[in-house]
């Protein structure tokens, strides 16, 4: 019996979600940019200077953040799972900018800088994680609704363009999907409580393939550690070892927060390329 063959279209909307699709759908909004540029022309990132995807002194001040990758104390969740954590670099000023020029505004020819400075927690990483067999860098998976806003998903689009320690692997483990129950309060995630946020991820990722692995969770942004805390459990639950966990960038008040502290994204000015 012959096979049904599908149609293009089909084919790559069932391939949404895939690494496949993550590297297609960032390579289209970075064309899509590039034909922007002809009526805006691209500014930088983080100071809006006119001519360069990051000028050349917010580079070098990007750069100097990211140089040299810092274990930090871990978040109330990540504390109670017992891992590492490591940060690229402080989620403020010209990391915080790019990060949301690159997330919220579609700006995916920052994907070579960012790449290289999260390259930079991976080797650090490696070298502080003690395996007896090879890493596997397992990105934290975006949710069902910013990858419809997006169209790919950050982290694992990072990732791949990240220079890997030798020996180790990206491996795509984790996938999102909804919570059967919502709770706590209404909002952001940035404005919930440690508590309210660690309810309200619980069960929303799962993973699989990864018995006997030693894996370490990947994520851009550091806060209350609640995201990363669930991806740990999901990842350990079946069956995953898992020492650590990195991200490109972690928010300094999270070293000592007051009782009652909340966290509030950096001032950042609006991009000419938002138009995801």
């Amino acid at each position: 019996m012959a096979q049904t063959r599908r149609s293009p279209v089909v084919r790559m909307l069932r391939g949404r979600g895939t690494p496949g699709w993550d590297r297609a759908a960032a390579r289209c909004t970075a064309w899509w940019a590039r034909a922007l540029e002809l009526i805006l022309p691209v500014s930088c990132a983080a100071c809006g200077v006119p001519g360069a995807t990051l000028c050349s002194a917010c580079r070098r001040l990007l750069r100097r953040s990211t140089a040299r990758p810092a274990a930090v104390v871990p978040p109330g969740p990540l504390e109670d799972a017992g891992v590492r954590v490591l940060v690229a670099g402080d989620y403020e000023h010209e990391l915080a900018a790019a990060l949301l020029a690159y997330k919220n505004g579609g700006r995916t020819d920052l994907v070579p800088v960012l790449a290289a400075a999260l390259s930079g927690a991976l080797a650090a990483t490696a070298r502080g994680t003690a395996s007896s067999g090879p890493l596997h860098w397992v990105p934290v998976p975006t949710s069902a609704r910013a990858r419809r806003r997006r169209w790919f998903d950050p982290v694992a689009v990072l990732l791949d363009a990240a220079a890997l320690p030798s020996g180790s692997a990206v491996r795509h483990a984790l996938r999102h999907r909804p919570p059967v129950r919502r709770t706590g309060h209404p909002g952001s995630q940035k404005s919930r409580r440690r508590a309210d946020r660690v309810r309200a991820i619980r069960g929303t990722m799962r993973a699989r393939d990864v018995s006997g692995l030693t894996c370490v969770v990947v994520d851009d942004v550091l806060t209350t550690g609640a995201t990363a805390a669930e991806a740990v459990r999901c990842l350990r639950g079946a069956g995953a070892v898992v020492p650590a966990v990195v991200t490109l960038a972690g928010v300094r008040a999270r070293r000592s927060p007051p009782e009652n502290a909340q966290m509030s994204d950096p001032v950042v000015r609006e991009f000419p390329h938002s138009f995801l």
